[in-house]
Parts: structure tokens; sequence; C-alpha cells
């Protein structure tokens, strides 16, 4: 059955990359965005991520939800245009996402109902401002997948390691909780083969990839959490944690450094990294991308496995999500002062 769940998405991913391989439809050769082509080594990147994800989820997992149906493929076309430089503006891209999950939330029915504290949970209970809240966290999450979309396999790996912390998860609780197992392994598959080939740069997720994993992913986190009494809010937290804070922080840095909130740079952590990486001239330029992916994703793993253990446990989850942005801004300030201010 598990080896159905992977040769079926990998037929599909061997179709849509032959033939698009040597046609332009999916290749940016002209103006690719500046900060993702910081760590690239592929000028002409095929990017068929979002086109993947969406078109084999629908082929293999009977989703019930039509809103859902809706809102991944007016995402993932939204993203195709921000790919092929169709729509260039930042701020009109946000103006379309904002419009496109405020309808899927409200249609759906989605929100986040208990956060584990009694004034914050007042403040929920309020059906504009949950309908905010819960827009506004899909949003954060979707943009920071976005932005995380710069270094060969991070975006796709670091969604595997969530999926299969949620399988340890289920392991440890079995039936007492809602997940779906069909749509854990065939996202998991999915991710596994566009991992393969994504980690040696021979095709990238762009914006439409980015837009769709995270939004089936992070509506999937939500509605999974509202299933469940027993499981912390804070686990989904956890889980996100990275993509969320990568933007939150993008923003601010950008706003006290006075500068444009929505123009693109190359001063997020993994390309800090990157850099750093490079600059000691240890790995051909060619490794350089992938090993800086890899680093990345193994010192995230161990915060979202152990997670797993303690979902029920909102003051341990908290403790490893504050761990988590701690040691996010220690580095941070050590490789901006490596490279930019002992220099």
């Amino acid at each position: 059955m598990i080896l159905n769940f992977f040769f079926f998405p990998f037929i599909i991913f061997l179709i849509i990359y032959f033939i698009f391989k040597d046609k332009k439809f999916l290749k940016d050769d002209i103006n690719y965005s500046s900060h993702k082509i910081l760590g690239s080594e592929n000028k002409s990147p095929i990017i068929l991520g979002g086109l993947y994800i969406s078109i084999t989820v629908f082929v293999f997992y009977p989703i019930t939800s039509l809103y859902l149906n809706m809102a991944l493929i007016i995402i993932t076309f939204l993203g195709l245009l921000a790919d092929k430089n169709i729509l260039t503006s930042p701020k009109s891209r946000l103006i379309a996402q904002l419009i496109i999950l405020l309808l899927f939330v409200y249609l759906e029915n989605l929100e986040v109902n208990d956060l584990r504290y009694e004034k914050l949970n007042i403040l929920l209970s309020n059906d504009y401002f949950n309908l905010f809240f819960t827009v506004f966290c899909l949003a954060i999450l979707l943009n920071g997948s976005n932005f995380l979309d710069g270094l060969n396999g991070l975006i796709s790996g670091y969604y595997l390691i969530v999926l299969v912390s949620l399988l340890i998860l289920e392991n440890l609780y079995g039936k007492s909780l809602s997940i779906d197992q069909n749509f854990l392994y065939l996202i998991l598959s999915v991710l596994v083969i566009f991992f393969i080939f994504n980690i040696f740069g021979l095709v990238y997720l762009g914006d439409s990839g980015s837009y769709a994993v995270a939004l089936l992913i992070g509506s999937y986190l939500i509605e999974f959490n509202l299933s469940s009494d027993l499981i912390s809010p804070y686990y989904v937290a956890v889980m996100l944690w990275y993509p969320a804070f990568e933007n939150l922080f993008s923003l601010l840095r950008r706003f006290f450094g006075k500068r444009a909130v929505s123009n693109a740079d190359n001063y997020h952590l993994h390309q800090l990294f990157f850099l750093f990486i490079k600059s000691k001239r240890i790995f051909s330029n060619k490794l350089i991308n992938s090993f800086s992916s890899l680093i990345i994703l193994l010192i995230n793993i161990p915060g979202l496995i152990i997670a797993s253990f303690y979902a029920t446990k909102s003051s341990v989850l908290i403790f490893i999500l504050l761990l988590n942005i701690l040691f996010y801004l220690l580095f941070y300030y050590i490789f901006f002062q490596n490279l930019y201010v002992k220099k």
C-alpha cells in the first residue's frame, strides 16, 4: 500500500517533468527572483512544484472539501503568475492572497478556537477576530514558506519533517487522534519524490509550490487541532514555527531598518548561512546550496520530533518554540556580524 503511494505520484512527476523539461512554460530564464537565485547554480529552473502538488492531490486524494480544492487551484495559479513574472507587484500578490484566504477560511469554517489562555480565548470567541487571526496565520505561513524557497530542498525538506512528526504522533496516540493517514502518506510521498529532485536543483517549488504545500499542510494542521482537544495548539505552532517566524522577523527587520516591507532582499537566515559557508570555501559552489539546506534541516529535526512526544504539554512546547526562536536570532546575529559588520 505504501509503495502505491510512492509509485503513482512518481509516475505523475515523471510525466509532468518530461512534458515541461524542454518547454518555456515552467521556466524562468530572464527575471528569476533575485532573492532565490542567490544560491542557485541553475539559471533556468523548472518551476513545477505547484503544478505537481496540485495535480497529484486532485488525482489521488479525494478531498471532500470543495473550498479547499478551489483555494488550492487559485493559490497555485496565483503563484504561477508570480513565477512567470506576470504578477510582479508584491502588494498585489498579498492582496490577492488575503482575498483567497479570507474566502477559504470563512467558507470552510476554519478557526483557531483555543490557545490555552483565557484572555486570548475570549478574543478568539469573537467571530470577526477569529477570522482575521486565522487568515493572518495562514498568510504568514504562505509567505514565510515562499521566503525560504531559496535553497534546494529547504521547504520540501522542512515539511517532510513536519509530516514525519505527525506520523510519530499518530503512532503514540493512535485512534484517539483524527489523523488522516491517506492524506499524510500521499503528501509525504509527493514531497519525498520532489525533495530528491529538488535537492539536486533539477526542479524548484517556486511561489506556486510554496503556496500550495503551505496551504495544504497549514489548513490540515488547523483542522487537526480543531478535532482534538488532547493535542496542544502549541504543537501546531512548533510544527510551523520556522517559515512563520522567518516571515515575521523579515517584516520587523525591514520595518525597523526603514526599508519597504514588501521588497525582497538577501538577508534571510538561510541566505546568510549560505554566504557564510561559501565564504569558507570548503565546498564547491555546486555543493554549497544543498549542503546549506541539509544543515538547516538537521538543526530543525530535534525540535520538531521531540514536540511529538510532548504534544499534550503546552509548557514544554512553548519552551521548544522559544528555544527555536532564540537559536534563530543567535545564528542570525553571528552570520550577519561575520558577513557585514566585521568587514
